[in-house]
């Protein structure tokens, strides 16, 4: 097993749950995250829906972890909640 990668030779990729896209890529680490994990991406609130691990070389999803996320429900946005002010819907005035 020596030839074998460590874990921090793995990406992690994310992306939305129902898109084969990349949004974001943890270039050395696995981040495990369970379902229901919020993940705060470029300033958006998203939960893990899935994750699968691949093996894949030449696929459409390459080799390590695939995290797939899907927006937070108004009413599930703690974060936004807790901080309005940050998370605003209008640009910077």
């Amino acid at each position: 097993m020596a030839d074998s990668p460590g874990v921090y030779q793995w990406p992690t990729y994310f992306h939305e749950a129902n898109n084969s896209a990349v949004l974001s890529i943890q270039e050395h680490g696995l981040l495990n995250l369970p379902v229901g994990t919020g993940v705060l991406l470029h300033g958006d609130r998203y939960r893990v829906v899935d994750s699968w691990f691949s093996y894949d070389h030449h696929g459409v999803f390459d080799d390590g972890l695939h995290i797939f996320l899907e927006p937070v429900a108004e009413e599930d946005d703690r974060l936004r909640h807790l901080a309005p002010d940050y998370f605003r819907e209008g640009p910077d005035a």
